[in-house]
């Protein structure tokens, strides 16, 4: 009677074993990943005497897409984000003044999977990223804005959470301009989906 039992358990057990899902890799162990961003990053530009100046970044939409190897992830990443736009008077006349970024790169990061459903992955991008301003009155875009490209950097944190195909996630940086006067660190965080197979 004993030993039936143990068979039925060892039976059941295998049993469920067998009928556990497992999620299948066509690529073997490379996985790719390409999704969809939504976002807002900080200001990177300094308060000059006690005043703040528009915004070049906000809120920001963007994709990514790229390859997991073994938990090593290399990507590309684009962003564009909306800036801001205020009315400004130079020289006696007043005109709507916006600025917004562009940014495009490459990623790197390590993921450590956790049962098979949350993906931790410390990462870093880096690319171009290019602030543009325009005024609806030609030449009275004030002098001192950037309207060029620079370097960026933006280490961080991405967060995946897998639901079969699709994947939701979201990620925390910090962002870096080296090249761009009176800068400062900016804060950006996004929401993410998209699929991996």
């Amino acid at each position: 009677m004993k030993s039936v039992s143990i068979f039925v358990a060892a039976l059941a057990f295998g049993a469920g074993t067998l009928a556990m899902s497992r999620e299948a890799h066509a690529l073997g162990p490379i996985g790719v990943e390409v999704g969809a961003k939504v976002g807002v990053a900080t200001n990177p530009l300094s308060d000059q005497n006690g005043v703040s100046p528009s915004t070049p970044l906000g809120f920001g939409v963007g994709a990514r897409g790229g390859v997991d190897i073994l938990g090593f992830y290399g990507g590309v990443n684009f962003m564009y984000y909306l800036g801001s736009s205020e009315d400004v008077t130079v020289a006696g006349q007043t005109a709507s003044f916006s600025v917004h970024t562009v940014m495009y790169g490459l990623e790197l990061g390590y993921g450590i999977t956790l049962l098979d459903l949350l993906t931790i992955r410390p990462q870093i991008g880096f690319g171009n990223a290019t602030f543009s301003a325009s005024s609806s009155v030609p030449g009275l875009v004030p002098g001192d804005f950037p309207s060029k490209s620079y370097l960026y950097l933006e280490p961080g944190v991405t967060g995946l959470v897998g639901l079969g195909l699709w994947y939701v996630g979201a990620d925390a940086n910090v962002l870096f301009f080296p090249g761009l006067d009176n800068s400062k660190a900016s804060l950006s965080i996004h929401g993410q989906i998209g699929i991996k197979f």
